[in-house]
């Protein structure tokens, strides 16, 4: 009757804590003295409850587990684990934040929840003295940054080495556990029963092209690629900009024209030559561009402009013969012009320069 009407008659004289039963108090008084009267019969561990007794020797030498789950094959070493697992079936978080709309199905979730409302950081390492809300975090923080010392456990079926124990548990769990109903290959039709089995085998398609264009002989892996490729093809522009209705084949270049074109603080990347200081607005151009760049051997822009003056197209006939008039406009009225050279009867040659051909003087005389 006591459970029901919350009675705690006895009372612990060191620190006042009061309890429903004489053993409960008994256990607890231990606590404080250090005595451990339950010894392991299989090691030499003692223990200050009859519980814990029990519980350690299912844990680590009989591996019994008496809880089993009515909906599932789960079973476990304590009721209190059973009852939790039980609420991930029904969907039951009985255990509410008073802070947020956080709910957990037990109670040592909703502490651990609690903490990041009160900025408790409980757990310390011991090697830098780090302060963690949750001890896994502590312990993930150890292996990352203080890991020299601490033991590796190598996976009996495949080359994986994990830190954590617990980590391994996983590890065996998901890829290498054998299902009955087995998993079906995503490009292709096998079958395999374990995790591991299959990531291994899909690494075999891993570069193999089977999405193959009908219009050409293009190729490629994803069949959102072949979408977008397919396009060029049709014409089809699905993706429509709403300030200025011009279309795109895909949605990323409608994002890069929307911000270039409409958005007003728009500033463009601009990635830097090392070499010449020039700018490009994209890094792999720039890239292209660093590679062939040499600043020190660049050529002055004179230099540059003669060599597009000598790539010159020749000039036309009437082209020669509008520089020649033009030429000869230009002359000073005190200088006297260059004597005619005759040509035959009645017809004067033209003084064309250097770069006249005969193709050029003949149809100009045509004219």
């Amino acid at each position: 009757m006591k459970t029901h009407t919350s009675e705690k008659p006895h009372t612990c004289h060191l620190c006042l804590k009061a309890f429903r039963t004489v053993t409960l108090l008994r256990n607890h008084v231990n606590t404080h003295t250090g005595t451990r009267p339950y010894k392991c019969g299989d090691c030499d561990m003692a223990f200050v409850t009859s519980g814990e007794l029990v519980r350690h020797r299912r844990y680590k030498h009989t591996h019994e587990k008496p809880f089993k789950c009515s909906m599932c094959k789960y079973a476990s070493v304590e009721a209190s684990k059973l009852k939790r697992h039980i609420r991930s079936h029904t969907g039951e978080r009985p255990f509410q934040c008073r802070l947020c709309s956080y709910a957990s199905k037990d109670t040592y979730k909703l502490k651990r929840h609690m903490r990041t409302h009160s900025g408790e950081k409980p757990y310390e390492c011991h090697v830098c003295h780090a302060r963690f809300t949750q001890s896994g975090t502590m312990k993930i923080h150890i292996l990352q940054k203080h890991s020299e010392n601490v033991p590796k456990y190598q996976c009996p079926h495949c080359a994986t080495v994990i830190a954590r124990k617990s980590d391994l548990r996983v590890h065996l769990r998901n890829l290498h556990t054998y299902r009955a109903t087995g998993v079906t290959c995503r490009f292709c039709s096998t079958v395999f029963h374990e995790r591991y089995a299959l990531i291994q085998h899909q690494k075999t398609h891993k570069n193999e092209k089977k999405f193959q264009c009908e219009h050409c002989s293009y190729a490629c892996k994803q069949e959102r690629h072949m979408t977008a490729h397919t396009r060029t093809h049709t014409g089809e522009k699905p993706f429509i900009c709403h300030f200025c209705s011009k279309c795109f084949r895909q949605k990323q270049l409608l994002n890069v024209h929307v911000k270039k074109c409409h958005e007003t603080n728009f500033t463009p990347t601009v990635h830097e030559c090392p070499k010449c200081a020039k700018g490009f607005s994209r890094w792999n151009n720039m890239q292209r561009h660093s590679e062939k760049c040499d600043s020190g051997q660049e050529q002055p822009a004179s230099s540059a402009k003669g060599e597009r003056m000598k790539r010159k197209k020749p000039a036309t006939p009437k082209e020669a013969l509008k520089g020649a008039e033009a030429t000869a406009e230009e002359q000073s009225p005190g200088e006297t012009p260059p004597p005619p050279v005759t040509g035959g009867e009645g017809t004067a040659a033209l003084d064309l320069g250097d770069g006249a051909t005969c193709e050029m003087i003949l149809s100009m005389l045509d004219e």
